[in-house]
């Protein structure tokens, strides 16, 4: 497969990339086949989360807005937390005179932690989105890194890395192929949180044995 156009911004996505793939070797890394990794272990409880707008890597324009509020919805089907409205956390970025949520300073992601009342917060940033083209013709793609953060310590305490495209589940004679990039996306943000929401009941489990234990 090639990609329809150039993409301008493609040092910049390969250095985002590569940023992400050094942050899960540090946290432990468990990855295979299609870039997919995760890694790391949530809460044992019922955390209080923001979600920070996303950082757009992606070189196209808007995407930002569309992923923060897919995977905002997503994070809230979940069930696996309280989510922050996220006009309050606009509000509060905005306030602080913070303009990319991936740079936060040790004091800003305090200063975060303190008038949201929360813990911890999940970093996204935007690394796919746009189409490539197939022999059947063109197929949208979506990829995003996402991490949770301990905004006391600023430990990465889970990461993950994911990209689908809309033949990833394509069968016999196109059947399965996925040509909106907006559901694409939707699958892309269920996908990522369900792994988040794993890595919570398995950690859980294993905190729950190991007490049994004592």
């Amino acid at each position: 497969m090639t990609a329809t156009a150039p993409r301008p911004h493609a040092a910049r996505v390969r250095g985002a990339w590569l940023a992400v793939v050094a942050l899960l070797a540090l946290v432990g890394c468990a990855a295979g086949g299609r870039p997919r990794e995760h890694a790391g272990a949530v809460p044992t409880d019922h955390p209080r989360i923001a979600l920070l707008p996303f950082d757009n890597l992606s070189g196209r324009e808007e995407q930002e807005r569309l992923f923060t509020q897919t995977f905002l919805a997503s994070l809230a089907k979940t069930g696996a937390c309280d989510v922050v409205d996220l006009g309050r956390v606009e509000t509060l970025l905005e306030t602080l005179r913070i303009r990319s949520a991936g740079s936060l300073s040790p004091a800003q992601m305090a200063a975060v932690g303190d008038s949201l009342d929360v813990r911890y917060v999940l970093i996204g940033s935007v690394l796919e989105a746009g189409k490539v083209r197939t022999d059947d013709g063109e197929t949208p793609t979506m990829g995003a890194s996402l991490r949770l953060v301990d905004v006391g310590t600023g430990r990465v305490i889970w990461a993950d890395v994911h990209v689908v495209t809309g033949d990833d589940r394509e069968t016999v004679f196109g059947w399965g192929r996925e040509r909106s990039p907006e559901r694409l996306l939707v699958r892309l943000a269920e996908e990522m949180l369900r792994d988040f929401r794993t890595a919570g009941t398995e950690w859980r489990k294993r905190s729950a044995a190991g007490e049994e234990e004592r």
